[in-house]
């Protein structure tokens, strides 16, 4: 069952867990959340294992103006990893959504996650500036549905952009090149994209809008 976690369960929670990279990650998490109010507005979702523990996290927001979920962060306790937790939640998170109107999900998926987020049907159209690859794309309320329509957007990217022209020109203008980033992080970056294979979709996409600006003209 999905459940909400305040404030204070949370720093309950982060009392008791061991030190390592997920237990950093869930206080990053909640740092941020704590920051910049979101608590109060959009409190996160957790899940429960077997024995009632809590075991899973996600911080995302809801925007009924906008329709969007934007996903910060999933995250399981430390000593957690690769049971499935993630994609447990992930798929009760993204019902929950689209039951309460989102119709899009907006997301920046580090090179070192971004394969799991594939598996989940994502396309990706930009880098953002800290080198994670950038997803904005219609919400589906189950994986598989996200899957199909990923097979769809892959073949007609210009079907799949966001409504607001601002976004568009920032997903234009978010390539790889346009951050300076060291050797190092440029190649970790190219790892992502090609280890997301055709769900890379900034090629033919910014094929496609230089077409349409042309006919739009011709």
């Amino acid at each position: 069952m999905l459940e909400r976690c305040s404030k204070e369960h949370m720093e309950l929670i982060l009392s008791g867990q061991p030190e390592g990279k997920n237990t950093r990650f869930l206080n990053a998490a909640h740092s941020l959340w704590y920051r910049f109010k979101n608590y109060d507005s959009n409190p996160p979702f957790f899940i429960r294992d077997e024995e009632g523990c809590e075991i899973a996290f996600v911080f995302a927001t809801y925007s009924q103006r906008s329709g969007y979920i934007n996903l910060y962060e999933i995250v399981t306790v430390e000593g957690a990893e690769g049971k499935g937790y993630a994609s447990k939640i992930w798929r009760l998170v993204m019902q929950d959504a689209y039951n309460n109107g989102m119709r899009r999900l907006k997301i920046s998926c580090t090179p070192d996650s971004v394969t799991w987020h594939n598996r989940n049907g994502l396309i990706f159209w930009a880098v953002d500036p800290s080198g994670s690859l950038r997803s904005d794309q219609p919400l589906f309320p189950t994986v598989e549905q996200q899957r199909e329509y990923r097979e769809y957007a892959i073949e007609r990217p210009l079907m799949a952009l966001p409504k607001d022209p601002k976004v568009i020109q920032r997903l234009k203008q978010e390539s790889l090149e346009s951050h300076g980033f060291g050797a190092k992080k440029t190649q970790k970056v190219k790892e992502a994209i090609k280890a997301v294979g055709d769900s890379w979709v900034r090629t033919d996409f910014m094929v496609e809008v230089q077409q349409a600006t042309l006919e739009k003209f011709m």
